[in-house]
Order: C-alpha cells, then structure tokens, then sequence
C-alpha cells in the first residue's frame, strides 16, 4: 500500500482506536494522513496540513 499524499510505502498501517476498529481505516507513519482506500480511489479521512481546532 501506498499513501497517496508522500508516496511512502514503508509505515503504513491499519488504524484502529481505543473506539473500536475501521474497516479499510489506513494510516501513513510519516505524514499522519488517514485515509480509506474505495477500489482505486483514496477517500482522505483525516489530512496532516489540516487544523484540528481553532487554537491550534
């Protein structure tokens, strides 16, 4: 697998939360983007240059 923002294939790894666990949930190591792979489509769940809050 491959994450579509950094291209890096080596720290990805399925993404599961003390919540419970996301089918197809992925997650890159190095750019901390989230996402869910749809066929060939990547659907980004959660992307790095984003803010979380607005004191942030």
């Amino acid at each position: 697998m491959e994450c579509p923002i950094c291209k890096n294939t080596k720290h990805i790894e399925l993404n599961s939360h003390p919540d419970g666990f996301a089918k197809n949930l992925q997650e890159c190591g190095d750019c901390g983007l989230l996402w869910i792979r749809n066929g060939k489509d990547a659907i980004i769940v959660r992307d790095p240059s984003q803010k979380l809050a607005a004191n942030q």
